[in-house]
Parts: structure tokens; C-alpha cells; sequence
């Protein structure tokens, strides 16, 4: 199904998480962007913590942390920027190009996008002071649930002016790349163009939102604060795609490493590293969720959804056991409320697999309502009447996109 619906000329369509990510915007992203043929350029200003994998079918899966999610679907759009709020790895900038393919004359980058250094994810980690010298191991910033990737130590040193910051501009290999991204973008929607833009990461871990500080990442999560991330006026926000979960997900609290080096492990080197006597568990919290959540197991949500297979989820960038929790109308009613744009907000409900299995692969149109079973399940329509649409029908946001598994065409779109 079309999703030109979405776009509209001389404004930005901006996808985003109402939660906390790991929500499958990567999924959402590449789906509105392949099903429609009304946009001419995408954009973004993610950090390296975040990642976003998109998965098409068994031999095609991408894994972005520094372009958008329709980066694969080079021969669609004219370009693609990064904006001047994202703090690139450049291993994994490079990473991206080659595996996606991406044609080098349509990357635009900001001449002041920071480059994340080793010693900033070093000082996260808690091995090196603020300089990059060797101390005694300290906490960095594992205790607030921090994936320890740098970019908050990266954008501190922006902050400070300090001048063993890294920027774009100065990074000979991206010279090629380097274009004053937000004239060029102002310039394509005058002209009547449609873009898109990614926001990384979920609303709940806005730097600014009282109930979740401080265990939060290093900015808003908004649409006012991605647009401010990309220089760009609010006046070019135009509608939202919202992206949720049916049971949101924080990451792990714990971080684990290794006792002598202070190298931090992924999973599937706890137990190895616990057998030598060499692992050091360090507790800390990813933070709360809202009052009307309930933190499950992973057991107790296989159960729940009648799969034959257990079902639990690594991070993508930490590789550790996410945290679940049952939805929180709360939640999507704030996002809903903090990311308003003139345009309209449109809801993508991902893991439907996980109220109930038998949605697993569904992809199609679905009027919605009880009597269309063949892709939408009663199981999954109760659930969503009473978690998701007494919210969107208050707010006027439009319940849309059922994400149903992991392919980006593993979907049911809901008509209206």
C-alpha cells in the first residue's frame, strides 16, 4: 500500500519512537520510504549509540548508526544528509557506504558534525579521565544505563569548545561529503520537494523530561530537538509517524567487564570470563518506566504471546538482555503531545507478534475491525483497543502501521 499520504511538498515527514527505543523505527522507516514515490531526499542527525537494523528478507539486512534507514534505496533519493547534531563513528560511516552500497555523490554531511573519538567512549567506560589518561577505573556513566559509546562525552566536548574536539570538516576522508546540509535542505523544500527525517533513539530518553532524567541519553528526543539537531526551522515539520511497541523495551542496567582490563563484555562472554574468576559485574539502572507499567520477564512475554520458541532481545550496540515492560498509555499520550506539528501524528504499533503469535509475517490491508480476522487477530484487536486507541482517539493521532515481524514488509496497514 501507497504511503504518499505521508509526504507532502515543502514540508519534512519525520519518523520517530514514542518510548524508548529499539521500537523498530528502522523497519517503520524503510517501509514508509520504500511505499512511497513522493520524496526526493532524507536526512537525519543520529549518534553512534543508537542503531537502527532494517531487514528485508534473509540475505539483506542493514545495520545504520550514522544514515537513515532508506540509505539502501540509493537509485530513490537525490541525496541524503547528515546534519550538524550527530556524532559519527566513522568506522561505522564507512561500514555503512559499502554495504548499502550508497552512491558517494549523494551524501551530504555537515561541516559540524562531531567525529566520536576513542577517549570519549573510553571516559563512558570509566578507563581514562576527560583527556584520554590512563586513572584508576571510575564510574563514567555506566550508572544511569548509558551504552558507553561516547557520544555523550563527544557532545560535551562540543559544548565546551574544547579543542580536541573532532569535526567533520576536519577529517580529510569525508572532504568529498562535506556541504552546508541545512541551506541545501531549505533550499530543496522552497522548491517544493519532500523530505524525510529520522529522529534515533525514543521520546522517553529526552535529557529534559523530569520523570525520566537521569537516566536519559545526551539531548531531547523530540521533534523540536531533531530539527534543532539539523539547523532547520519547525516551520518545515510536517506529519509525524509515531513508532511503538506493544511491550517497550530499556536496556540492560548492568554493565559487565572484564576484571583486569576494565574492557566491557558483551553476552556471550559472561560466562567464559565468569568461569576464569576475571568478571566484574558493575549494577547500575536504565531508569524507570511510566507509573502505569509493569517491568516483565522475558518468559512471563513468550508465555503471553503463545510463541513455541522463547523470545528475548540483545541490544543492538551493547549486545546485552533488553528489559520489557507492558505498554504505558501514559507514555504514548505525552509523546503524542510533546511531538505535535501542524501535520497530523500517525501511529505505528510494532511487535504485534508479541501480543499474540499467530500475527507473526502478517503483511496486507486490514479494514481493522472485528470482522476482518485473515490479518489482524481478536487477540491483538482487544489488546489494541484497550492500550492503544482510547489514547490516539483522544489525541487525534491515526493507529496506521501494524508491524507484525521483523522484515520491513512484515506489516498490516489499518484502513482508515
Amino acid at each position: 500500500m501507497s504511503t504518499n499520504d505521508l509526504f507532502e511538498p515543502g514540508m519534512l515527514t519525520i519518523c520517530m519512537d514514542a518510548s524508548a527505543g529499539s521500537s523498530g523505527k528502522g523497519k517503520i522507516g524503510s517501509y514508509v520510504a520504500e511505499k512511497a514515490d513522493n520524496w526526493q531526499f532524507c536526512c537525519n542527525a543520529f549518534s553512534a549509540q543508537a542503531g537502527h537494523w532494517v531487514v528485508l528478507d534473509s540475505d539483506r539486512k542493514y545495520f545504520y548508526q550514522t544514515f537513515n534507514s532508506c540509505a539502501y534505496l540509493g537509485d530513490k533519493y537525490e541525496k541524503m544528509y547528515v546534519g550538524p547534531g550527530s556524532a559519527i563513528e566513522l568506522e561505522a560511516l564507512f561500514r555503512e557506504i559499502e554495504e548499502s552500497n550508497i552512491p558517494l555523490s549523494k551524501i551530504g554531511i555537515h561541516p559540524l558534525a562531531t567525529i566520536i573519538q576513542e577517549k570519549d567512549a573510553a571516559f563512558e567506560r570509566g578507563e581514562v579521565d576527560f583527556d584520554g589518561n590512563a586513572i584508576p577505573k571510575h564510574d563514567g556513566t555506566m550508572k544511569t544505563g548509558s551504552t558507553c559509546h561516547g557520544v555523550g562525552a563527544c557532545r560535551a566536548r562540543r559544548v565546551l569548545r574544547r579543542p580536541d574536539l573532532l569535526l567533520a570538516k576536519n577529517v580529510p576522508e569525508l572532504k568529498e561529503f562535506i556541504c552546508d546540509s541545512t541551506e541545501e535542505i531549505i533550499a530543496r523544500l522552497e522548491s517544493g520537494q519532500a523530505g524525510l527525517l529520522e529522529i534515533a533513539q525514543g521520546f522517553q530518553l529526552s535529557l529534559m523530561l523530569p520523570n525520566m532524567y537521569p537516566y536519559c541519553t545526551s539531548r531531547n528526543v523530540t521533534v523540536a530537538a531533531g530539527f534543532d539537531d539539523m539547523m532547520l526551522p519547525v516551520a518545515y515539520a510536517g506529519n509525524v509517524v509515531m513508532n511503538c511497541r506493544t511491550y517497550p523495551i530499556r536496556i540492560n542496567s548492568n554493565k559487565y567487564r572484564d576484571r583486569d582490563t576494565g574492557a566491557h563484555l558483551v553476552w556471550d562472554q559472561i560466562e567464559e570470563y565468569k568461569n576464569k574468576g576475571k568478571l566484574e559485574v558493575y549494577k547500575g539502572n536504565s531508569g524507570p518506566g511510566y507509573d502505569d507499567q509493569v517491568e516483565m520477564t522475558w518468559d512471563e512475554l513468550t508465555e503471553i504471546s503463545g510463541s513455541p520458541e522463547p523470545i528475548i532481545e540483545m541490544t543492538s550496540v551493547t549486545k546485552l538482555p533488553r528489559r520489557v515492560f507492558t505498554f504505558s498509555q501514559k507514555n504514548l499520550e505525552q509523546a503524542i503531545r510533546y511531538n505535535r506539528t501542524t501535520g497530523r501524528t500517525f501511529l505505528s504499533i510494532n511487535f504485534a507478534n508479541y501480543v499474540d503469535y499467530e500475527m507473526t509475517g502478517k503483511q496486507g490491508v486490514a479494514t481493522g475491525d472485528a470482522s476482518d480476522t485473515s490479518l489482524v487477530s481478536l487477540k491483538f484487536i482487544r489488546w489494541l483497543n484497550e492500550n492503544v486507541r482510547p489514547t490516539a482517539d483522544k489525541a487525534n493521532a491515526i493507529v496506521k502501521y501494524i508491524g507484525t515481524g521483523p522484515l520491513t514488509d512484515d506489516m498490516v496497514v489499518l484502513g482508515e
